[in-house]
Order: C-alpha cells, then structure tokens, then sequence
C-alpha cells in the first residue's frame, strides 16, 4: 500500500479537496471522532476566508449536526436555526448561506463528519447524493489512514517509552537521568521544554494533568502519593492533543517507577549503613558490664547515630520514676525526673511506643500545661528553659520489662524523619539489653560488696561486749552500709514501754527523749516488729520530731526492728535529707543487718548481766557497810532538818511577836531581816530533807522581784562589797528597778536563783567591776537581769555553762549554781539566758510570767474575844511549845499545853469545851497521829491540826491523813498559825 494512501492527514484533505470541487462548494471540511469516540475533532478544513473559523469548528460542527455520531440519533436540519447565537456568528462572518452534511462511516464504524459549506446559492438534492458518495468511497480510506496512524503511535509510543525506561535504567545518578528524559520527553513531544521535578518527601494526594493552554502539567505519584511532576512548554498556546497528554502520562509513570526504584535502593543502602552502625553499636555496648559506661556509650551512640544537639538516657527507678542518669548537650543535674506518662520522655515510657514532637511550642505532649516540677514551675516553662524544640524519645524495653526511655532533642523545630526514629528504635533495642545486662552486673556486685561489708560490720559489731560500745559500733556501721550518716539505735525500755536513745549519727535528738510504743514512726515499728517506709517525714502528723526533722532537713525515714528470738529488743531508724527509696533488696540487706544488731545486743545484756551480777557480788560487802552508812546519815539529816525546824519556829515565832508592837523602824528593818534569813533558812533545811528523802512543796503566791533584787543586794553585800574591799577593788552596784514587776512564785527560791547569780558575778570580777541588777516589765513578762563587766565566757564555756556540775573556778565550787538557777526558773514557767562574751562580761535574763499584783493586806483586825477558840497545844520540845503558845495566844486564843501524847488525851478527857487540838508530828514515844487518833475515837467532829517538819509527802496511809483536818510545816509563822486557827473558827 502506497504510503501517502496511508497518511490520515494527506487521505483527509483530499476528502475534502475532492468535496469542494466534485459538489462543487465554496468550503469544506472534516471532523473525525476521538480515540473515546465522544468528541469530533476539525481535521481539516478548506475555503474558509477567516482562520479564526477553523478555531470555532474545532470540536463543534455546524449547529447539532454532529449529534448523530456522538449520540445515535440523526441530524435535524430543522435544528439548525435554533443554534445559539454564539454557534451562528461565524456563518455571518463567513458569508454562509447553506451548509451539507453528511457521516464518515466504514464497515458501521463511525468514523466523522464530511460537510460542505456554498455562500451565494443552496445545494440540491443532487448535491448531498454526490457528497454521500464521495463519504462512502472516502470512509475506508479514512479508517485505513486512522488505523495506520494508531499503530504508527503505538510503536512511536513503546519506543520513547522504551528509550525513557533505558535511559533511566542506564545509570544510578537519577538526576542524570532525568535531564536526558527531560530533553527526549521535549523533542517528542513538540515542546520547547520539559521539566521534571521530584519532590524529597510524597505529598497528600495525586492530581489529575493540567492543561494550561502552553503548558502542560502531568503529575509524577506512587500509588496515591504524588512525589513529582513533568511539565511541557510550548509557545503556541493551543490545547495539548490527547495522544501527547496519554504519552506524557505513560513518560510520568515510567519516572515514577524509576525514582521509587532510586528510593529503595537509597532504603536498602540506608538500612544496610544502619544495620552496620548497630551492629558497631551493639559490640561497644555488649563490650562492658559497668552500668554508668554503659550508659555513656548508649548516650554518645544515640547523639552520633542521629545527629540532634541534645541527648539523654533516662532509668526507671524503684519508685516507677524516670530518673535521668547521663546527659550530652545539656548537664544531667538541669533535667528533669518525670513519672510515666508526663512529657514527651514520660508519653514514650507509657505508650511502650515511640513519642516524637515537631515542636512542642506547637504540639505540646502531655503534661507540659498542668504538671509541675518539685519546684513548682510548669513543666512546660522548665522545658523552654532547656533549650529545646523537637523531642524523640524511645522507651527502653527489655524481656517485656520497661527499663528507661532513650531521647534526643533539637534546639529548632525538626521534621519527622522515620529513619532516625527507626534508627533510633534500633538502638534502644540493644541498649536495653545492654542496661539490663548491666543492671544484673551491678546488683550482682553490689550485693556481693553488701554481703562482704555485711560480714566485715558483723565482725565489728559482734567484736564487743560492752553494750555503749557496741550500740556505738552499730550506729557506725549501719551508716557506712546505708549510705546515710543520720542512723539511731532505739532501746526498748519494756517496763516503761518506751523508747530511749541508745546511740545516735548525725543529727542530734534531746537527751531525754522517749517515745511510748506504738506512738510515732519508731513506736510503731517497736510495737508492730514490721519495717517502716515514710518518704516524707518532715510534712507526716505522725513523726514525734516533725519539727526537729524539718529543721534539721530530714527528708525519709526508714525503721527496722532488732530482735532476739521472737522479742524486739530496739529499733534501728535511718534518716536522709535528699529523696530516697529503698529496693527490696535493700530492705533484705539492711535487715539482716538489723538482726545482727539484735544478736550483738542481746550477747552485750548477757554479758553486762553476767558482769553486774560480779559486780553485785563483789560489791555486796561494801553495800552491807555503806548501807548502813548511808541509812544513819539520812536519818542523822532527818533528824538535823527536824531539829532546825524547831529552832526556827522560835526565831520566827518570837521574832513576829516581836514586830507585832514595835513602831520603831531602826528596830523593825534587823528584826525583818532576821525573819526572812530564818525563813531562808527554812529553804535550806528543806533541800536537807530532800537528802533524808523527805520534801517540802514551797507556796507560790505573788511577789515582787524589785523585792527580790532588794533582798538578794541586802543579802550578799557581804561579798560584793565587803569581800571586794577586802581584796583591795571596788565593784559598783547600779540597780535600775522597773516597779509592777510582780510574779507568782516562791519567793525563798527565786532569792535563791538571784543570790547564785550575784555570786557568779562577783566571782567573774576579781579585779573589779560593775554589777548591775534591773528589773523591767515586757509585756506580759516580768524581766530580771544581772550583769557584770567581768571576764565573760568562751562559746564553748557559755554552751555547758547549764550543766550541773560543770564549772572553770576549780575545786572550791560545785558548779551548781547556774543549773540551780536554771532550774529554778524553769519550775515557775520562765526561762534563763546567758549572754556573754570572753573579756567583755556576762548578761544573765531571767523571764518569768506576770502575775496580778497582790491587794494591799488590809489592816489585821482587833483580837475577838468573843470568838476567841479554845485549844489544845502538843509539842515535846519547851520552847517551841511556849513560843507556839503565845502566837495563839497574841490573837486572843486561850491555849493549853501537853507535852506529849499521853498527856494531851488526859486532858482531853478534863477539858470537855476545847475547840481545837493542834499537835506536833514527831514526839518521842507516841507521835502526833496517834493524838490524831486518840482525839477523832473520842471527840469524831474535833478538829485536828497537826505541826510537822516533813511536809505533805510523808508516806502515809489514807486513814491517817483523814484523821486530820489541816497541816501546818514548820517553821510556823505567826500568819500560817493564825491562818490555819481561822478555818477552824469559820465553822
């Protein structure tokens, strides 16, 4: 077959030639239908005057004619006229008055459209036989020419896509190979140029070609992803025919497969260099046991391997927290310590899942808005301060066992790379391992050197027998095993059911501190036998030392018990001042420590047992002696104390019947000041009876410590002047007196208290001085202060200055005096300071409470002689039963007298109208209470008074007590008799 028979575009024009001319006609043209066969394409057209005609029958023949192939249904000329405007604008402009149309069929095929176009005359029927004809013999032609065409573009087709898919093919340098495709694609495809892009990352979605006039856009996709596109340029701007956007699919398509190619050879070689480093990673990790190595490697592994500025490798703990234990970019100490599922370490650790953060400003992950550091600052604002943007933490999972979580970090946002996460996936997966294994090492080793110090403090504690020494090496060694240096060893007093301090490290407790078991952390562990866990003891209602804890910065408490066989012989506490939790294992280690303690302490009792029951042995002799020593001399004390007790109810007695009736002042200040010596000296004798284990309470009642002051400088002017002259200095005595300075308090005691510390002062000025006593008021204080100019203290002096006891003036003190004073003090509710330095002087601050000035006394009344009692008076000794006498007698009283007990109920059996009998306790044969009982068997409403020197603590039975109606202690004063007689008379 004769090729130009074959050329579509030579067969057409012919067609059309052969029309004009054969029909003949002005102009005409054919439209062949597409490769869908919905559209009629203008392939030729002749005669037309304007080119702008051939642009307008494109894809649109005359009016509806070309219905009939693209819907079946046959032409309508009677559709003509009614074409739009726009269809019938290029007949007027073509000067067209009739148009013939007729089909291009072959073997029913359709194949197009023949028509012819006259301007001055119609066409006859004649006219449209002659075209159907030349349609007729023109069809096949057609349909050869476009069957040709189809398999010449067929073969054009497999041959650029032939020579795309070599090209690509060819070489491994994609770019390369795209430029070539790229000037091919161009050529073949009659344009000015090609581009070819592809993109690093795929896109959401694949978009359909583009046809933008001159430009053409076909997109360049893997499966739905578009990673690329092909664009055409040419400078004509006609539309692209379909066969040119088919190839240019086909070109897009074969790039596509190319590049997926180029990306999983680029995948494969990737994963050949990650499999690589791991394994390079995975024989440094495995190449060490040591844990902090190990976490070093998996650190600097991490950060090389990935590339981020930050890295950190995070461990669970015991208490299910994420501690951080290395760092690189950033120091360990300025990470934060997060519970799973808190931040993006936190979320990993949860999800057992990779957790990765673009830029948590952006996407922030969970906890970073309400959660809060032990400082308190959100924990969003702690990571800012950080440094960081993008997160990717890994968790650390090994034997199903979550170990820790692996993260790196950027300073700038980072896009989502699933290489790094797979890599970084990678390596957690050997670094858990290598943890694990590394955690079995060290707590392998660990428990080997706990097992060794374990034997190595057994052998310490059990070394000694002596129980102070080894509760000392116990304390010393638990702290060292531990870890801490804040350990005690409680002892179980199981008479007393308490606590007490057996040995201590570190922070000290008060000397007398007790706990009652079952009371406080100790307590419970004492009562219970169970250890005791307490994370936070300085904010637990149940620590007894909360606030000493506090203070002291005290942070956990752990409590152990000590036993022997099935007894709890003490507790053994630790204490820390940072957070701390013990692993079971700990536990298990620390309390066989424990129960070592409880074998060494039971082996100490035995022996200190065995050694006192020796000592007792040896000692039974001087007891023998001693005791019998010791008993005389108490009784020689009582005995004294009794004795002074008589002597001083005279001198008092006779000295207030003396200022009974004195106006004299000269004379009244001596005799006062012989009543409160004497009365002092009642203090004295009660201290001695305190030896002779007897007491006497001292009445509080309100006073005056301006008094006081006045008393104490009266009282020792013998040593602050006289004895300073006589040394040959002068001490001056300034006393600065406040006034409404009134106190409730024994008076005796307190001139006591003041009297030791003047002395202390004038002792502290041997070579001269000022001393100065003031009293003023503070609120709701009464203030008494002594101070000296004298040698003053060291600090470490001024710290035992309390101590009984202690004292810097050698063997001629006691070192008494200021604990004394202090004692003193404290029982009426006040406290003492001392302030003082070396060469400057001593201020010592007594502060007592203030009381309500007393009303002035009103004025004793007249002696009633009406109501004057009746009284029987018993006493052994003559002078005292005398000066009794008259005391009552002063008052109106009329008194009779025995000398002792047989005696006094002889009279009672001749005296029937006595109105009161007051005896004396100790007499010789029978004592005051059986006068006591004598008068009550008689007389059962007889009130009883009974005089003694041994107080109220005399060990007495209740029937005896109640025998008698009131006490009055020796030595009696005139108000206390008169007092006492005046209850009896108010009945």
């Amino acid at each position: 077959m004769a090729p130009d028979i074959l050329d579509l575009e030579l067969v057409v024009r012919r067609l059309a030639a052969d029309a004009k001319a054969q029909v003949p006609a002005d102009a005409a043209a054919v439209w062949l239908l597409g490769l869908d066969g919905s559209e009629l394409e203008l392939h030729t057209g002749l005669g037309f005057a304007r080119p702008s005609t051939a642009r307008v029958l494109a894809h649109r023949p005359v009016g509806r004619l070309g219905e009939w192939l693209t819907t079946r249904r046959p032409p309508s000329l009677a559709a003509v006229p009614a074409a739009a405007a726009a269809g019938r604008a290029w007949l007027a402009d073509e000067s067209i008055r009739s148009v013939l149309a007729v089909p291009l069929v072959a073997g029913g095929i359709r194949l197009g459209l023949l028509a012819a176009f006259r301007r001055r005359r119609p066409f006859a029927a004649g006219h449209l036989t002659r075209l159907r004809e030349m349609a007729a013999a023109g069809g096949p032609a057609i349909h050869a020419a476009l069957r040709f065409a189809e398999e010449r573009e067929h073969v054009e087709r497999a041959e650029m896509l032939l020579a795309v898919t070599q090209t690509l093919a060819s070489t491994s340098d994609l770019p390369a190979a795209l430029d070539e495709v790229a000037h091919r694609t161009a050529a073949a495809l009659g344009a000015e140029r090609c581009e070819i892009v592809l993109a690093e990352a795929p896109g959401p979605a694949r978009a359909a070609p583009v046809d933008a006039g001159g430009e053409l856009v076909v997109p360049i996709g893997r499966e739905y992803d578009a990673i690329g596109s092909l664009r055409l340029v040419r400078g004509d701007g006609g539309e692209w025919a379909p066969k040119t956007v088919e190839m240019a699919t086909a070109i897009a398509g074969q790039i596509a497969l190319a590049a997926e190619n180029a990306r999983l050879v680029r995948q494969a070689e990737a994963h050949a260099g990650e499999l690589a480093a791991l394994h390079e990673v995975a024989a440094g990790l495995t190449s060490t046991l040591d844990l902090p190595t190990v976490l070093e490697a998996v650190a600097d592994s991490a950060r090389s391997l990935i590339g981020a500025q930050r890295c950190a490798v995070f461990e669970l703990d015991g208490s299910q927290q994420l501690v951080p234990r290395v760092s690189r970019g950033l120091p360990v100490d300025r990470l934060l310590t997060l519970r799973p599922g808190q931040g993006a370490v936190g979320a990993a650790a949860l999800r057992r899942a990779p957790f990765f953060t673009p830029d948590w400003r952006e996407h922030e992950p969970p906890g970073y808005g309400v959660d809060r550091t032990l400082d308190g600052e959100l924990l969003r604002d702690a990571v800012r301060h950080q440094g960081v943007r993008a997160i990717l933490a890994v968790p650390l999972v090994s034997k199903d066992a979550l170990v820790g979580v692996l993260s790196v970090a950027w300073e700038e946002a980072h896009r989502y790379d699933e290489r790094e996460v797979r890599l970084l996936a990678g390596l957690a997966q050997q670094a858990a391992v290598a943890l694990d294994r590394a955690r079995v090492h060290s707590a392998a080793v660990r428990r080997a050197d706990e097992l060794g110090a374990l034997l190595r403090a057994a052998r310490t504690v059990m070394a000694g027998l002596e129980p102070l020494t080894t509760l000392e090496q116990i304390v010393h060694e638990a702290a060292g095993i531990a870890g801490t240096p804040h350990v005690k060893v409680l002892i179980v007093d199981p008479e007393a059911r308490t606590l007490r301090v057996g040995a201590l490290t570190g922070a000290p407790v008060p000397a007398d501190f007790s706990l009652a078991l079952g009371a406080g952390h100790s307590g419970r562990v004492a009562a219970t036998g169970e250890p005791l866990f307490v994370h936070d003891i300085a904010n637990d209602a149940r620590n007894a030392l909360r606030e000493r804890d506090r203070e002291a910065g005290m942070v956990t408490y752990l409590g152990l018990p000590i036993r022997s066989r099935d007894r709890v012989l003490g507790v053994l506490s630790f204490n820390t001042t940072t957070p701390r939790r013990y692993s079971p294992a700990e536990l298990e280690y620390l309390g066989s420590f424990a129960d070592l303690a409880g074998i060494a302490l039971e082996n100490a009792r035995l022996y200190d047992e065995a050694q006192r029951a020796l000592a007792d042995l040896k000692a039974v002799q001087q007891k023998l002696v001693q005791g019998e020593t010791l008993r005389a001399v108490g009784e020689l004390a009582g005995g004294a104390a009794h004795h002074l007790n008589n002597l001083l109810t005279i001198v008092v007695g006779r000295v207030q019947l003396m200022l009974r009736g004195l106006e004299d002042e000269r004379i009244r200040r001596p005799l006062t000041i012989i009543e409160k010596a004497a009365k002092d000296g009642a203090e004295v004798v009660r201290r001695l009876q305190q030896f002779s284990r007897t007491h006497q309470v001292g009445r509080a009642q309100p006073l005056s410590l301006d008094d006081v002051a006045r008393d104490v400088l009266g009282l020792t002017r013998g040593h602050w002047q006289d004895g300073a002259r006589a040394r040959g200095v002068s001490i001056d005595v300034e006393n600065r007196l406040a006034g409404e300075t009134t106190v409730q308090g024994d008076a005796a005691a307190l001139r006591e208290a003041v009297i030791n510390l003047v002395l202390n002062a004038v002792d502290a000025m041997p070579k001269g001085g000022r001393l100065t006593v003031e009293t003023r008021v503070d609120g709701d204080r009464a203030v008494l202060v002594v101070a000296d100019t004298g040698t003053g203290m060291s600090e470490t002096v001024r710290l035992k200055a309390h101590e009984p006891f202690f004292t810097t003036k050698g063997v001629k003190a006691t070192g008494l005096g200021l604990s004394v004073a202090y004692g003193i003090v404290r029982s009426h509710g006040g406290q003492l300071a001392l302030d003082s330095t070396e060469g400057r002087g001593t201020t010592v601050t007594l502060t007592l409470p203030r009381a309500v000035a007393p009303h002035p006394a009103a004025p004793a009344p007249a002696p009633l002689r009406p109501g004057a009692l009746r009284l029987l008076l018993v006493d052994d000794e003559d002078e005292v039963r005398e000066a009794l006498a008259e005391m009552l007698q002063s008052h109106g009283h009329t008194v009779l007298t025995a000398a002792g007990a047989d005696e006094a109920l002889a009279r009672l059996e001749t005296e029937p109208d006595l109105d009161l009998v007051l005896t004396d306790l100790v007499m010789p044969g029978r004592t005051g209470w059986d006068v006591a009982a004598g008068v009550k068997a008689r007389r059962p409403h007889m009130p009883v008074g009974l005089i003694t020197g041994w107080g109220e603590t005399t060990d007495v039975d209740e029937a005896r007590r109640a025998m008698v109606d009131f006490v009055v202690d020796k030595p009696v004063s005139v108000e206390a008799l008169q007092e006492a007689v005046a209850r009896v008379r108010e009945r």
